[in-house]
């Protein structure tokens, strides 16, 4: 058993295993094929399909709904049936849904397509977090889920790109590549781990109503990703907070394309630096409550520096928080989770975290029409009182004293 608030991996060196390296490109591929065509279906629906903005948003929602709403149910299947099984299945489903939406232009056809994508991202997310947890010593397994960012980050720099030399010319055509992209992630998944030997993890058989029950009656996780909810609802003022104050200091969707992408090169060369150096000299409790008032700095300071200057420096400083939060988030997880659940664990924090991003939606759009009549500081600093919040339960609930499962 090891503490929370250890910091155990400071001085230690990743050793990257065939496996490992497997998942980094199969979380590369993956995100490169999300990012290339999400972010333009919206405009393909309502521009070439003609759909109105309220079908949009609601084929956007079945397709959420779809995977965050399942991620529970498709984590427990995959403790019971492999992670490696699951991640194919998931990446087969969702490379259907994908191609899907290059040939329908019936809304029933466009529905389907998008719950095929969700279920598909309700099998592989929560599998692929076990499997990188069952491939890395749990003292490591932060620093891994801190690479695993940094790729996934990357394939969000590339993939705008991509899709949009792609969708200028043939959208059916970035549909075919998308979905190729999560078809040759699934194969490298399926013939790169087949020689690893199973571990003590995947060794572990209980049924999926005993993972169930070890879920709901762990009392240390359900705090853990409650207060983590909390943060995420900051954390969701990426996609919603982020570009109403960019819209309101620079003209045009070129400026917030470029925002993201100041805040994805950020992403992509602080992640793992700033996970190491955290690792060094914080506790995992201290590490999520720096992270946590660095969200909310860096809205306060979005909100309230004017120009281009303070836009960029509320972003960056957002962006540092975001990189220190999420690879140690899943790396509590992973050691909070007992062997033989470790996928059903992430699953129940996906589908919790994606009511703190509901949340952070409805209640960010609701003080951001609010600062409009009442003043423009409010909903920055009620932020900056959420962010401060969430840091303190972070200290509460991971004390040093706080036992956390250690392989």
């Amino acid at each position: 058993m090891s503490s929370s608030g250890d910091a155990p991996a400071g001085r230690r060196r990743m050793r990257w295993s065939s496996g490992l390296r497997i998942m980094v490109a199969d979380t590369f591929l993956m995100g490169l094929g999300f990012y290339a065509l999400v972010p333009l279906l919206a405009y393909h629906l309502l521009n070439d399909l003609g759909l109105t903005i309220a079908l949009t948003g609601l084929l956007a929602g079945v397709r959420s709904a779809s995977q965050q709403g399942m991620m529970l149910w498709s984590g427990m299947l995959a403790d019971r049936f492999g992670h490696r099984r699951a991640i194919c299945v998931g990446v087969l489903l969702r490379a259907a849904g994908f191609a899907a939406f290059g040939v329908v232009d019936a809304v029933p056809g466009l529905a389907v397509a998008s719950v095929l994508a969700g279920l598909g991202g309700s099998l592989f997310h929560p599998a692929s977090y076990a499997l990188y947890a069952e491939l890395t010593p749990a003292p490591l397994r932060t620093r891994a889920y801190a690479v695993r960012e940094m790729a996934s980050n990357a394939s969000f720099v590339l993939g705008p790109a991509l899709g949009g030399l792609l969708a200028a010319t043939n959208f059916p055509a970035l549909c075919i590549v998308a979905s190729s992209l999560f078809l040759l992630a699934g194969a490298i998944t399926w013939i790169g781990l087949r020689p690893d030997p199973p571990t003590a993890e995947t060794s572990v058989r209980m049924s999926s109503l005993h993972r169930l029950r070890t879920v709901a009656r762990d009392r240390g996780f359900r705090r853990f990703v409650v207060v983590s909810a909390f943060a995420w609802a900051l954390f969701s003022q990426l996609y919603l907070a982020v570009p109403v104050r960019v819209g309101q200091v620079l003209p045009g969707a070129t400026s917030l394309g470029l925002v993201y992408t100041v805040a994805a090169v950020v992403m992509v060369v602080a992640t793992v630096p700033s996970t190491r150096l955290a690792e060094r000299y914080l506790t995992t409790g201290r590490t999520l409550a720096v992270a946590t008032v660095m969200l909310s700095v860096g809205l306060l300071l979005l909100g309230v520096l004017p120009g281009p200057a303070g836009v960029v420096t509320g972003v960056v400083v957002f962006t540092l928080g975001q990189v220190l939060l999420l690879p140690t988030v899943n790396g509590t997880v992973s050691r909070l989770a007992p062997p033989g659940a470790v996928a059903s664990y992430f699953g129940a924090n996906g589908l919790v975290l994606s009511l703190g991003g509901l949340i952070g939606n409805l209640g960010g759009g609701w003080l951001l029409d609010l600062g409009d009549d009442t003043g423009s500081w409010l909903p920055w600093t009620v932020f900056a009182g959420w962010g401060a919040a969430a840091a303190v339960a972070y200290l509460l609930v991971l004390r040093p004293s706080t036992p956390v499962r250690s392989d």
